[in-house]
């Protein structure tokens, strides 16, 4: 089978996970999760390209975080809990519900995160922060380190969807500060030095100033932030001040 069909396959497969895990059929949808990434190892086996092998692999480390995270689901449903809502920790649905972020921002973010994660830039490990949501209250409780190089281009210009804007996320997570990006993925600023207190929240030992921001600008506002550590590489997604979600590459 070629490495076309097999992403094509795995992709298709993908879908129809979403599709189930939306409806509740989290058994399904975790073992359509794990089939697809099945598909996506044994592309990257059969394709010399390491760039694309890179992107493959992410997506793999995505796409089984997710499935992890129903299993464990599916295990306090059949255990413990029958009659429990979804989790806002385990569920992406339930995560971004009441901040505005679109799940295909979330997503697009989280995959960019990634490639940050598993690559750097210039062969050199970077971290980086995003806000998304609530991108008003963000603003206002924030600065500009530098000036903001994404003013004055237009709205579609600014897309994180659009696939033209990946190298210059990539280069622009280089500077200090984090990118602000509204609910319907428009990035409105890099380089933004969050000026709120981070006295109120309290993270495990080891996070450094940036998780820290990035957790009380959580905590003050109704935004999800998406924070890829120097140090390892691991993607840390906050939510209310707590870290709701790990991704490791």
């Amino acid at each position: 089978m070629s490495k076309n069909v097999l992403l094509d396959d795995g992709r298709n497969d993908i879908r129809k996970a979403e599709s189930a895990h939306g409806r509740g059929d989290y058994k399904l949808a975790m073992e359509l999760y794990l089939k697809a990434i099945t598909k996506f190892r044994n592309a990257t086996e059969i394709t010399d390209d390491f760039s694309e092998i890179s992107i493959i692999r992410s997506l793999i480390s995505y796409y089984n975080n997710r499935a992890s995270l129903l299993e464990n689901e599916i295990g306090r449903i059949e255990i413990k809990k029958p009659q429990a809502k979804e989790s806002a920790r385990d569920d992406i649905t339930g995560l971004l519900r009441g901040t505005g972020v679109n799940e295909t921002v979330f997503e697009a973010v989280i995959q960019i995160a990634l490639e940050i994660s598993i690559e750097g830039r210039e062969g050199r490990p970077i971290g980086t922060a995003f806000i998304l949501g609530d991108s008003a209250n963000v603003l206002a409780k924030s600065r500009q380190l530098i000036l903001n190089p994404f003013q004055g281009y237009k709205r579609e210009e600014r897309l994180i969807t659009n696939p033209d804007m990946l190298d210059n996320i990539k280069e622009f997570a280089q500077l200090d500060g984090a990118f602000v990006i509204t609910g319907d993925g428009v990035v409105e600023a890099a380089g933004r030095y969050i000026t709120i207190d981070t006295g109120t929240v309290k993270l495990q030992k080891g996070l450094g100033t940036r998780h820290n921001s990035v957790a009380a600008i959580t905590k003050r506002t109704e935004s999800i932030g998406i924070v890829v550590s120097q140090s390892g590489g691991v993607i840390r997604i906050f939510r209310n001040g707590l870290v709701a979600a790990t991704v490791r590459p």
